[in-house]
């Protein structure tokens, strides 16, 4: 009778072993992609290419943009607040639901911005050109209405390490952040 027992405490414990371990895997997943997802947005806010890329498997393209065209980049993607609302996770697939606030049109932003530092520089005939339109751009960011879209961010883990697979809600707002301001650059010749 006390081996019937043993046996039973020792299957007991080793069902509370199985359990705990499963629940500390779980709690590992949420907090790794929890903490991926927090690493990805936070370098799109800060138009931190390179961080981003830390985060994926496929990678975005680099640029060799002046530093007042990242400035600039920086300023608009600066106004970018995130939220994440949902991680459905599966095994070794997760999928993000986020909620993002960003200003409504960066084409309008950097045009209107590109109009303002023209006229600064005819008012004052000095002053650095990239410089001007980099300020111009981080004025007229900080007014800009925004607006509230959704995306899904893929995630997968290979190795027990989280990657995002897939955001193009995400990697269009980085398109759209320097495809605006390169093309006022371009007007300055900068």
């Amino acid at each position: 009778m006390l081996h019937k027992k043993i046996t039973a405490l020792i299957v007991a414990l080793m069902m509370v072993l199985a359990c705990a371990a499963c629940g500390e895997d779980k709690s590992d997943d949420s907090s790794m992609t929890e903490s991926l997802l927090e690493s990805y947005m936070d370098s799109l806010c800060d138009y931190n290419i390179g961080g981003m890329n830390k985060c994926c498997m496929g990678k975005l393209d680099g640029f060799d943009d002046s530093p007042e065209a990242v400035k600039a980049c920086q300023s608009l993607a600066d106004r970018i607040e995130w939220e994440c609302e949902t991680i459905s996770i599966d095994g070794n697939s997760a999928i993000a639901q986020i909620k993002i606030t960003l200003p409504a049109d960066f084409q309008a932003i950097c045009s209107a911005a590109l109009g303002d530092a023209i006229d600064t520089l005819d008012r004052k005939k000095e002053g650095s050109p990239a410089d001007t339109l980099a300020a111009a751009i981080k004025k007229r960011a900080v007014k800009a209405k925004t607006v509230e879209i959704s995306a899904d961010v893929s995630m997968t883990k290979v190795n027990n390490k989280w990657y995002i697979i897939k955001s193009l809600g995400v990697n269009r707002i980085i398109s759209d952040i320097r495809t605006a301001t390169v093309a006022a650059f371009a007007v300055i010749g900068q």
